[in-house]
């Protein structure tokens, strides 16, 4: 029996890392021993051998010395070859060290520096945009612009979604992958949609992010659908896209833990920089105070307040402990790199994620 394990890594292309992929096909030594998986169970990435790539062609190495090495760290069922798996990597270098633009390396060094005791929690809500061919918004007509924001956020009907058939599958696609997804939907503007990766642990949620960012976009390539991270997809009146993040350490999550989710928040302002440098690209451009979102210039933090930098859910405050949202990130951010940053802050590591 042969097996296709799809080798998933986050390539070195500036100023946003795109993901890549090639398939390895394993024969009769080297098939993981089991097929037959029971939900909530988890593939020991171990099973799956490293691997090599052309450095010099994902922007990771020069052409004189282009090898670069990948080492699975995450597998799942592939829900679009049934019976196989998706397999994601980090990078190292020729000579076995880890690679600079192995930013999951940079969460584990912080995770091994004492972030692991708060036992940090993250849940992303990734919204991202369809496009046609030409790099126009779904939904916007020629030329034109469709009707003002409103009628199209969680909404039904044709006249107000476009790419349903991308979004649905690529649901299911996650389910079947077994992915901590736990909702999706449409968002403000026409075209523009959302899914939620979380909660789950501080490596977890972020292997199942870039995971979920890679299955939408391959099941968009068989509609001829280009997805976008873009953080302001269309310029004028519209939303731009986001990745809120929710955070919680276990402190935040038991009774009294409001203090220390304001504690928290707190942190968070005193390195206002240090977090937009690791938010995303062009974070100016939907950092406005409009659509929903706070200046990058200024930080505030408040309970319902969807236009601040922090929110603090109403239930949270009502209960007294719970999470934050981080209102911030980009789109196009790197959810290894938040991750990080968030923990290293709360927890007073001094860590430099954008380096």
């Amino acid at each position: 029996m042969r097996i296709l394990a799809e080798y998933i890594w986050v390539d070195g292309t500036r100023p946003t890392a795109q993901l890549r992929s090639k398939t390895r096909v394993m024969g009769p030594g080297e098939v993981p021993p089991s097929t037959e998986l029971k939900e909530g169970t988890e593939i020991d990435p171990s099973v799956f051998p490293e691997w090599g790539a052309d450095g010099s062609s994902t922007n990771q190495a020069g052409g004189s010395d282009s090898d670069i090495g990948l080492k699975p760290v995450r597998a799942v069922p592939d829900p679009i070859r049934k019976g196989h798996y998706l397999v994601l990597c980090e990078v190292f270098d020729g000579g076995g060290a880890i690679h600079e633009t192995n930013t999951r390396a940079k969460l584990r060094q912080v995770l091994d520096n004492g972030g692991a005791e708060s036992e940090a929690w993250f849940g992303f809500e990734q919204e991202y945009t369809f496009l046609d061919r030409t790099l126009h918004p779904l939904g916007f007509p020629p030329g034109g612009y469709p009707g003002p924001q409103g009628p199209y956020y969680c909404a039904v009907g044709s006249q107000w979604i476009y790419g349903r058939k991308v979004y649905e599958e690529f649901l299911q696609a996650c389910l079947d992958a077994q992915l901590e997804i736990s909702g999706v939907n449409w968002e403000v503007m026409p075209g523009q949609a959302e899914f939620q990766i979380g909660a789950a642990g501080a490596l977890i949620a972020p292997d199942h992010m870039w995971l979920a960012r890679w299955l939408l976009l391959r099941i968009a390539e068989d509609h001829k659908v280009i997805v976008s991270f873009s953080p302001k997809p269309a310029v004028g009146d519209w939303n731009g896209a986001g990745m809120h993040t929710n955070f919680s350490t276990k402190a935040m999550r038991e009774p009294g833990g409001m203090k220390h989710i304001l504690a928290a928040c707190e942190a968070i302002g005193g390195k206002r920089e240090e977090h937009l440098a690791v938010y995303g690209h062009d974070y100016q451009l939907r950092l406005t105070g409009h659509h929903e979102t706070c200046s990058y210039a200024e930080f505030r933090y408040g309970v319902a307040d969807r236009t601040a930098s922090i929110r603090i859910p109403r239930h949270v405050a009502d209960k007294g402990y719970g999470y934050l949202e981080d209102r911030r990130p980009n789109a196009n951010a790197d959810p290894y790199e938040i991750a990080a940053r968030l923990i290293a802050t709360v927890n007073k590591i001094e860590f430099d994620i954008a380096a």
